[in-house]
C-alpha cells in the first residue's frame, strides 16, 4: 500500500506545481505585471522545443543500439544528452522567439516569456505528473475501481512498486528542484533577449553554455556526493547547491533591467547613419 505521507506529498506538489503557477499566472496577468504574448511566446517555447521535438528524438534514438552504448558512458552523456541537448533545443527556441517578438523586447516582455518557458515545464512535467500519481493511489485503493478500468494485478503490482520507489522527501525536493529550475529560466531567457536587443550572439552561446552546466552539473554533482553520503543527505546538498545557481540567476535578471530600457543597437545605428 501507498503510504499517506507518500499521497499528502502528491497533493502538496501538484498544488504547487499545477494550481499555484496558474493561479500566479492569472493573477500577473490580470494586473498587467506580465504581457499576454510573449508569455504564450514562452509556452510555445518549452512545448515545441521539449514535448514536440528533443523527448521524441530521444525516445527515438533510445531504440538505437549505438545510442544505448553512448548512454552506458554516464558521465559524456549526462553533459551531452542531459545538458547540451536540452541547451541547443531551449535556447534556439528562445531565440526564435526573442527574434519574432519583435515589438516585444522590454523587461516586462522577457519575464513574460521567461515565465511561460519556465511554468510550462513545471506544469506539463510534474503537475500533470502529480495527477497521474493521486489518480493511480486511488486506483490502488479501490480494488472496484481498478477493475472498471481494466487494471489487472499485474498491472496493479507495476504501478504500486513504481509509485512506492519515491519518497515524500524526494517529492518535496522536486518542488524546490522546479523554484530553481524557474529562475534560470528567465536567467536564460535574459540572455538571448540581450542577444537579440544588442546583437551579441556571444550571449545566445553562453546561456546554452549555462543551459549544459545547469542541467549537467546537477547530475553530476548528485553522483559525486552519493559516493560520500547517502541518497537522501545527497539529493538535499544539490538541491541547495542548484538553489543559490538559481538566485545567482535571479540576481543576475534584476540586475539587467536598465540594459532594456535602452535603445536596441539596429535602432541605435540606424539614428547614426541618417
Amino acid at each position: 500500500m501507498i503510504s499517506n505521507a507518500l499521497i499528502l506529498s502528491f497533493g502538496v506538489s501538484l498544488v504547487c506545481t499545477l494550481i499555484l503557477p496558474v493561479v500566479l499566472l492569472a493573477v500577473l496577468l490580470i494586473t498587467r505585471k506580465l504581457n499576454p504574448l510573449p508569455l504564450l511566446a514562452g509556452f510555445a517555447s518549452f512545448f515545441i522545443s521539449q514535448i514536440l521535438l528533443r523527448i521524441p528524438l530521444l525516445q527515438v534514438l533510445g531504440t538505437q543500439s549505438w545510442f544505448a552504448a553512448f548512454a552506458t558512458h554516464t558521465v559524456v552523456y549526462v553533459i551531452v544528452v542531459g545538458g547540451l541537448s536540452a541547451g541547443l533545443f531551449e535556447e534556439t527556441a528562445r531565440l526564435v522567439g526573442a527574434k519574432l517578438l519583435k515589438q516585444h523586447r522590454t523587461y516586462k516582455d522577457m519575464i513574460s516569456f521567461g515565465l511561460g518557458h519556465g511554468l510550462c515545464e513545471v506544469i506539463l512535467l510534474v503537475g500533470l505528473g502529480q495527477v497521474n500519481n493521486l489518480l493511480f493511489c486511488m486506483i490502488l485503493q479501490d480494488p472496484q475501481l481498478a477493475a472498471s478500468l481494466g487494471f489487472g494485478n499485474d498491472l496493479l503490482q507495476a504501478v504500486n512498486q513504481q509509485l512506492a520507489a519515491a519518497s515524500p522527501a524526494m517529492v518535496y525536493l522536486g518542488i524546490l528542484e522546479r523554484v530553481s529550475a524557474v529562475m534560470y529560466h528567465v536567467f536564460a531567457t535574459c540572455l538571448v533577449f540581450l542577444a537579440v536587443k544588442r546583437r551579441r550572439p556571444a550571449l545566445y552561446l553562453a546561456a546554452i553554455l549555462a543551459h549544459t552546466v545547469f542541467n549537467a552539473g546537477v547530475s553530476l554533482v548528485l553522483m559525486g556526493l552519493s559516493y560520500i553520503v547517502n541518497s537522501t543527505v545527497a539529493s538535499v546538498l544539490t538541491e541547495l547547491v542548484l538553489l543559490a545557481a538559481g538566485l545567482a540567476c535571479t540576481a543576475f535578471t534584476l540586475g539587467q533591467q536598465s540594459r532594456f530600457d535602452a535603445p536596441e543597437t539596429f535602432t541605435q545605428t540606424s539614428v547614426n547613419e541618417s
